[in-house]
C-alpha cells in the first residue's frame, strides 16, 4: 500500500470533526510524531487486544503492516490479538489476572470504577501532555469526564457515535413483501401486526430474535454509569434515581414481549441462544431484531447478515455517560504504559495506521472501490462470512479517519458527528459512578437482574407472576442502598457542576 495514496484517498473523506492537520502533506500519512522519536527510544513491542473475528495468520499479517509505522517513527511494534465478543470479556480476564504482557485493549460498557479499584487500569494524565497530546486536544471535555475519576484520566473515548437511538431492524425484502406500510410505525407495541403478518407468511421464520441471550429495551433510561439505579428519562430534566426495574415502563414492555412470546412471535430460546441476531437474520432464521440506531447502522447490519435491512426509529437519540461505550485502556498490564499511549495516540490520528487496524490490508481484507472519495468494499471472493480479518471501524479508537464501505452514505462520518451533536444530552452526562461503597449490594443485585432480566426481556417469563419476585429478590440483595448511594454521588456531583 503506497502511505502518499492512501493519505490522498482518506484526506478526500470529510473526517466528522477529526481531520488530522497537514494530512497528505507527509509521508506517514498524518499523526503527529509524539514524544521521542525513533533511535531516541528502545525497541518496544505494544500488544493490542481487540474484539472480533480474525484468524491468527491474519492478525500476524496485520501486525506487520502496522509496525512498519509505527517502528519507524517510534521504534515500536505492534502486537494485535483478536478474540470473538462471546469470550472477550473472559479473555480480558484472564490475561490480566495471570499478569500476561497487555498494552492496550478495548472495553465496552464496563464498569470503570470497578476496572480502577481492583487495579485491572492505570491512569494516563501524565502521558498525555506528551505522547498523547493530539489526543488531548481532540477529544472534547465532555467526553473526557465521562473518563475521568477522582480527577484521574483512565481511558481514551473512541470517536464514535457518543449517542444512541433505539429501534427495530428487519429483513427488508420480507418486509416489503407484506404489503405493510411500516414507515407509519413510531412505538414497539405498534410492530404487533407487521410481526404478525410475517409469522403467517413466513412460518419458519421467528419474527423476533434474540442477541446472544439478551434484546435491547426501547427506553431513554440513563443508567448512570452501570449497576441498579436510573434516571428514568435521559430527556427530562428530574435527576431522582429510580429502580427501572420497578417502573411502570419496564413492566409495560415486558408485558408486551411476554405477550409476543406466547403468540409464537418471539423465539422460543430467545433467552437462551448464543447465536448473535444478525447471523440468525442472515440463516433465514430469523426476520427482525431490536436494535441501537444511528447513521450507517442499515449497512453495518447488511455486512454481518449478508441481507437488505430495513429499521424503524423506535426512540429518538439521547446521550449519556454510559453512551460513551467504547474506551480503550491501558492495563496494569502495560509493562510501559506510555510507550503504549504514544501507539494509541497514533492509532487515534493517524489514517493510514487507523485503516490497516480496522480493515486490514488493501487486496486481502478489502479493495478500494472510490480512491478520490475513500470507499472501499470486500475483493472479489471475500465477504463477511470467510474475510479472515473482520472489519469493525466502531470497536477502533478513531473510526472517523478511516475509509467507508460501500453502500453507506459517502458522508457517513459527518453524519455521526451530526448525530452526536443533535442527541439530546443527559442532564448527568459527565457524571462518574463509584460502585465501591456498595461493592457487595452491587454484586448481590447483578446475579439477581441475570437470573430475571434476560427472559423477562426476551418474553420468556410472566411478568405477573415474576415481577414480584424479581423486585423482592432486589431488595433483599441491597437496592436500595445501590440507589441512595448513587443519588448521593449524583447530587454531589451535580452541584459540583452547574
Amino acid at each position: 500500500m503506497k502511505k502518499k495514496r492512501v493519505a490522498a484517498a482518506l484526506c478526500a473523506v470529510t473526517l466528522a470533526g477529526a481531520m488530522i492537520a497537514g494530512c497528505g502533506g507527509n509521508d506517514t500519512a498524518g499523526g503527529n510524531d509524539s514524544g521521542d522519536n525513533g533511535n531516541n527510544q528502545e525497541s518496544y513491542t505494544v500488544k493490542i487486544l481487540a474484539p472480533g473475528d480474525a484468524s491468527t495468520e491474519d492478525c500476524e499479517k496485520i501486525s506487520e503492516a502496522a509496525s512498519k509505522i509505527t517502528e519507524e517513527k517510534f521504534n515500536t511494534k505492534i502486537e494485535v490479538t483478536r478474540v470473538g465478543f462471546g469470550s472477550y470479556d473472559q479473555q480480558v480476564n484472564l490475561m490480566l489476572a495471570s499478569g500476561e504482557k497487555l498494552d492496550l485493549m478495548y472495553q465496552y460498557c464496563g464498569n470503570v470504577t470497578s476496572a480502577i479499584s481492583s487495579g485491572q487500569i492505570v491512569p494516563i494524565d501524565e502521558y498525555l501532555d506528551t505522547v498523547g497530546k493530539d489526543l488531548k486536544e481532540q477529544i472534547n471535555e465532555s467526553d473526557w469526564k465521562c473518563v475521568t475519576f477522582d480527577g484521574g484520566i483512565y481511558g481514551v473515548p473512541s470517536n464514535k457515535e457518543k449517542a444512541t437511538g433505539w429501534g427495530f431492524a428487519m429483513n427488508k425484502e420480507m418486509a416489503d413483501a407484506t404489503g405493510i406500510d411500516y414507515s407509519n410505525i413510531k412505538t414497539e407495541a405498534e410492530l404487533e401486526p407487521l410481526l404478525t403478518k410475517i409469522k403467517e407468511m413466513y412460518p419458519d421464520v421467528y419474527p423476533v430474535v434474540s442477541h446472544t441471550g439478551t434484546m435491547s429495551l426501547m427506553t431513554n433510561q440513563d443508567d448512570l454509569g452501570g449497576d441498579i439505579g436510573s434516571l428514568e428519562s435521559a430527556a427530562s430534566e428530574s435527576t431522582e434515581v429510580i429502580n427501572y426495574y420497578a417502573s411502570d415502563k419496564y413492566m409495560e414492555e415486558v408485558k408486551l414481549r411476554y405477550d409476543w412470546g406466547q403468540k409464537g412471535l418471539i423465539m422460543p430460546d430467545a433467552s437462551t441462544t448464543t447465536e448473535s441476531a444478525n447471523s440468525l437474520i442472515g440463516s433465514g432464521k430469523g426476520f427482525g431484531r431490536f436494535t441501537n440506531t444511528k447513521p450507517g447502522i442499515e449497512q453495518e447490519i447488511e455486512k454481518e447478515s449478508g441481507k437488505d435491512i430495513a429499521v424503524i426509529d423506535l426512540v429518538d437519540p439521547y446521550t449519556t455517560t454510559t453512551r460513551v461505550d467504547i474506551v480503550w485502556y491501558v492495563p496494569h498490564n502495560s509493562e510501559q504504559p506510555e510507550r503504549a499511549v504514544q501507539v494509541l495516540n497514533e492509532m487515534y490520528t493517524n489514517p493510514e495506521l487507523a485503516n490497516i487496524l480496522i480493515n486490514g490490508i488493501e487486496g486481502t481484507h478489502y479493495q478500494i472501490v472510490d480512491e478520490e472519495k475513500g470507499v472501499v468494499n470486500y475483493p472479489d471472493g471475500v465477504n463477511a462470512s470467510n474475510t479472515g480479518y473482520t472489519s469493525l471501524p466502531w470497536a477502533w479508537p478513531n473510526e472517523a479517519i478511516s475509509y467507508v464501505w460501500e453502500g453507506n452514505p459517502e458522508d457517513l462520518w459527518d453524519q455521526t458527528q451530526k448525530f452526536n451533536e443533535e442527541a439530546t444530552v443527559s442532564p448527568a452526562k459527565g457524571f462518574a459512578w463509584d460502585n465501591t461503597p456498595v461493592q457487595n449490594q452491587v454484586t448481590a443485585c447483578a446475579n439477581v437482574i441475570a437470573k430475571y432480566g434476560p427472559a423477562l426481556e426476551c418474553g420468556s417469563l410472566d411478568p405477573e407472576t415474576t415481577m414480584p419476585k424479581f423486585l423482592e429478590e432486589l431488595k433483599e440483595a441491597g437496592a436500595d442502598d445501590i440507589i441512595a448511594e448513587k443519588q448521593r454521588q449524583l447530587d454531589e456531583w451535580l452541584k459540583e457542576n452547574k
